[in-house]
């Protein structure tokens, strides 16, 4: 049991030092360009959406999307309508990081870490050293999900824990609670995405008990913004808001159609969990965008209201 433990927390602190690398190489290769290309722009909500998606999908961070936005904004460049769509592209942008774990690449992964190691000792050329920083994130993000998930085998015959789990199926609500208070603890809805991958992985969590955890940790992201918004002017903490008003919407609309939510997943990944939980996660914040995109300017107006400039 001591060995799984520590198995376990091996892997998820090489999960979150890949996530690290991941994040960093790929913000210094990309985040200034994209940065320079859509200041000042006129940007329809549908080209803002494109944009958030991208940006975090090469980020690799939502949190990271939403502070570019937020200093955005903070210097006057766009304005908080123009932003909305692309924290909401955002939220499917963030997806990739659990469709990308669903691959399980195993073997490869030694040797992309490999790869990404000697390109960082490359010291001539600054973005092959950025470049080989975003291969060694990729190589221990899926070295850690192995050892996470081989640690975590134990708990599928810890009866006590099955039975917390089986009630969080019954009980969708206690749920979304739970996965709302791990993500704002850990600070990472990627990591908590992968904790629930590697459960289902083993079989100690089934697919429909995990949706209801998902769910609350695309809210509970949401708190590292707020956070990050405490110093901030109007602008900044509007932004924060309504990053969470949109996502805790979004789990208020879906909640009741979690059956149908999976039905879909299992449909298009029969025998995948993994893939399943991940088909989830994009279906949810696609589903959501597309429902709530219309009604962005209202969220903007009621913020606004409640927040002031001064």
């Amino acid at each position: 049991m001591i060995y799984s433990f520590t198995t376990a927390i091996t892997g998820l602190g090489l999960f979150l030092l890949g996530m690290k690398y991941l994040t960093i190489g790929l913000k210094y290769l990309v985040s200034s360009q994209i940065k320079n290309k859509i200041k000042g722009l006129t940007i329809h909500p549908i080209l803002g959406l494109f944009i958030g998606a991208v940006t975090t999908m090469l980020l690799q961070s939502s949190s990271s999307t939403t502070i570019i936005m937020v200093g955005l904004v903070e210097a006057g460049l766009l304005s908080i309508y123009q932003v909305t769509p692309m924290i909401m592209g955002a939220n499917i942008g963030t997806t990739i990081t659990a469709q990308i774990i669903a691959f399980n690449i195993g073997p490869l992964a030694a040797i992309i870490l490999l790869l990404g190691v000697i390109l960082t000792l490359l010291k001539a050329n600054k973005k092959v050293q950025l470049l080989g920083e975003v291969l060694l994130g990729v190589g221990l993000i899926f070295i850690g999900i192995n050892l996470l998930g081989e640690g975590l085998v134990p708990l599928k015959d810890f009866l006590a824990f099955k039975n917390v789990l089986a009630e969080l199926g019954n009980r969708p609500i206690l749920g979304v609670l739970m996965g709302f208070s791990t993500t704002a603890i850990i600070q990472s809805s990627s990591t908590g995405v992968a904790i629930l991958q590697s459960l289902v992985m083993n079989n100690t969590i089934a697919v429909a008990s995990a949706i209801p955890i998902l769910l609350g940790q695309n809210i509970g992201t949401c708190v590292t913004t707020l956070i990050a918004s405490l110093h901030l002017g109007g602008a900044g903490k509007k932004v924060a808001v309504i990053h969470l008003l949109f996502n805790t919407l979004g789990v208020i609309v879906i909640l009741p159609f979690l059956h149908q939510l999976y039905n879909l997943a299992v449909f298009m990944a029969p025998t995948n969990y993994a893939r399943q939980l991940a088909h989830t996660h994009t279906l949810f914040n696609v589903i959501t965008t597309l429902l709530l995109l219309p009604l962005f300017p209202l969220m903007v107006k009621g913020v606004e209201k409640i927040i002031r400039d001064n």
